[in-house]
């Protein structure tokens, strides 16, 4: 493949080639290789320092002051959750100095900052070499639906909680994400020739993965994300509104379809009202819906208690076993490393601080990726949907999850959103060379 001219090209090819290859295999290892995520990560912070030194031959649109002027919001939305841990631990520590001996806390939250370096080197890459992605993407849902698979036969009868080195919650919820990838992906493959058909149907199978990971798994709030990416793609169809409400009818139907037809489907909704109920009861308060309900009432007690700076992460274990000595949740409960709810957890460690910070961390990107998804041209509006995804996807993921309480995630959801931005970016300024 032909490198395109850009005003890149002072950095050696075979550098963005590795970068390019690191991106490509990210989201097919991330879930399957332990420590992969975090590994391709500082081996991209790596290159971008090597990078570094071949500066003053780029262009001075693409040295690094000058895009980080022009992106420099997204770098501080992924930024404010380790300025707010760090604020935390400094302003906890001044009165408990304890804290300070666990600074690993810091450890996940920090990758996210690290998205301004790892964003520039990714922007060197042709965006033909980026999209390759898309065949991590697809790798990534059939490997993950493999490996759902092979864990349930191995535990009959069972819902087993653990997937290789990961929670089931995120394993599924990533998966899902992935064949959503994989499905959109479809935007860049083109059905006249024979090899676009074939790489068509190897998408489908990889949408298809993530679909059955998300009912296999059980996981309701990969159900409820399913519901939500379904209106991100109403107000994101073209044509007339009649078409927009007869898909949308369409979908309903079809979820009230497997809800009716479907034992699994009806016995984990039906659970989930019944587990409403006896909790409002005062009965089986450590159920798993019981529980949820205990950790964010006490989040929220606690934030009441320390509204600016929270308890800090450190301080979270201390805070619920408090909790449960003056009776707002269980003993059981109280063993949770944390609250099942990102922004309640940010509340409860971080305060406003960090409850702000995981707002712009999902939002900011966001925001960018919509503009970026109605877009005329294919590549920016297939990488700008995929982005919307990934940042609405962890937002509703985080109503019954803390996603990045694995670096693994923080890993995958910085780098993901770098690539996917790198891919607009690139498109956008073709558009405006045109």
């Amino acid at each position: 493949m032909n490198r395109p001219h850009s005003a890149y090209d002072g950095l050696p090819a075979p550098l963005t080639f590795v970068a390019a290859a690191a991106i490509s295999l990210l989201p097919a290892l991330t879930l399957s290789v332990r420590g992969s995520a975090n590994r391709l990560l500082f081996l991209l912070l790596l290159l971008s320092m090597i990078a570094a030194f071949w500066r003053h031959r780029l262009a001075p649109e693409a040295r690094f002051a000058h895009v980080m002027r022009q992106y420099w919001p997204v770098w501080a939305a992924l930024a404010a959750q380790f300025v707010a841990a760090a604020v935390s631990t400094l302003a906890v520590g001044w009165d408990q100095p304890r804290v300070f001996a666990d600074l690993r806390v810091l450890d996940t939250p920090l990758r996210m900052a690290l998205f301004g370096p790892l964003f520039w080197l990714l922007l060197a890459v042709p965006a033909g070499w980026l999209k390759q992605l898309q065949w991590g993407c697809t790798g990534g849902a059939l490997i993950g639906a493999a490996i759902l698979h092979h864990q349930f036969a191995l535990s009959p009868g069972e819902r087993p909680t653990q997937i290789l080195f990961s929670n089931l919650l995120p394993f599924s919820n990533i998966t899902l994400l992935l064949g959503m990838f994989s499905l959109l992906s479809i935007g860049w493959s083109d059905p006249a020739t024979r090899r676009g058909r074939i790489a068509i149907a190897l998408k489908l199978a990889g949408g298809g993965a993530g679909l059955y990971v998300a009912y296999a798994s059980g996981t309701r709030g990969g159900w409820l994300a399913l519901a939500v990416f379904a209106f991100v793609f109403f107000f994101l169809m073209r044509g007339r509104a009649w078409r927009k409400l007869l898909a949308m009818a369409t979908l309903a139907a079809a979820s009230a379809g497997a809800y009716l037809s479907s034992d699994f489907v009806a016995q984990r909704v039906d659970d989930a009202y019944k587990e409403l109920q006896e909790y409002r009861q005062g009965k089986e308060l450590d159920s798993s819906v019981g529980t949820r309900l205990q950790l964010w009432t006490a989040a929220v007690e606690v934030f009441k208690e320390h509204p600016f700076v929270g308890v800090s992460r450190q301080g979270y274990g201390q805070a619920m076993q408090d909790a449960a000595r003056r009776g707002i949740i269980t003993m059981r409960a109280a063993e949770y490393r944390h609250s099942h709810n990102e922004l309640l957890f940010n509340l409860a460690t971080l305060g406003t601080l960090g409850a702000l910070a995981i707002l712009a961390a999902w939002l900011v990107p966001a925001a960018y990726f919509a503009r970026a998804a109605r877009s005329p041209h294919r590549d920016e509006r297939t990488a700008g949907t995929m982005g919307l995804l990934l940042a609405t996807g962890f937002l509703v993921f985080g109503m019954t999850e803390v996603m990045f309480a694995m670096s693994m995630v923080a890993s995958f959801y910085t780098l993901m959103t770098a690539a996917l931005m790198a891919i607009v970016a690139r498109q956008r300024r073709c558009t405006v060379v045109a």
